[in-house]
């Protein structure tokens, strides 16, 4: 029985040596870093231009800033029509894909106007333009002068990330 507790006592100092041991040589590692998102979303309008102007028209000089592009098309006759392109570029460091189009057209205005568009691409990397037309014609149909004589036309184009 002595010879059991000789045997257990040891062990229990060994197990506290090596406990001590080990406690004396552990080490407490901190590791510390710093993230950053580096990426701009920076879709934006760069140009605006007339590019099919009918002789009687006056396609006036459209206007643009990064998010708005403004025009004022006049026509005289019916058939008469005014193209213009808005060139739209991804200035930003991350791909964008079109979402939807809004195309919102004043009610309230001439009946005599019809609007089409071409859609700009689907979709728009890092660097690349697009185009998104709009044509204004004075529907060549009508038979008389309608008596409001002019129409808002808003079109809103949005993009996501791809």
């Amino acid at each position: 029985m002595k010879k059991k507790k000789i045997i257990t006592s040891a062990l229990i100092i060994c197990i506290l040596t090596m406990s001590i041991g080990y406690a004396s040589f552990a080490s407490n590692l901190e590791i510390k870093g710093v993230t950053k998102i580096d990426g701009e979303w920076e879709i934006k309008i760069t140009n605006i231009k007339a590019t099919e102007v009918c002789d009687s028209c006056d396609a006036g000089t459209p206007t643009y800033d990064d998010t708005k592009a403004n025009f004022n098309a006049k026509l005289t006759k019916p058939g008469d029509s005014i193209t213009y392109e808005i060139t739209i570029k991804n200035t930003g460091t991350i791909d964008a894909k079109l979402d939807e189009i809004e195309l919102d057209n004043d009610k309230l205005g001439s009946p005599a106007f019809i609007y089409t568009t071409e859609d700009p691409s689907d979709t728009l990397n890092v660097n690349d333009s697009t185009t998104y037309k709009i044509t204004i014609t004075y529907d060549p149909n009508i038979t008389t002068i309608p008596d409001i004589k002019d129409k808002d036309f808003t079109s809103t184009i949005k993009y996501i990330q791809k």
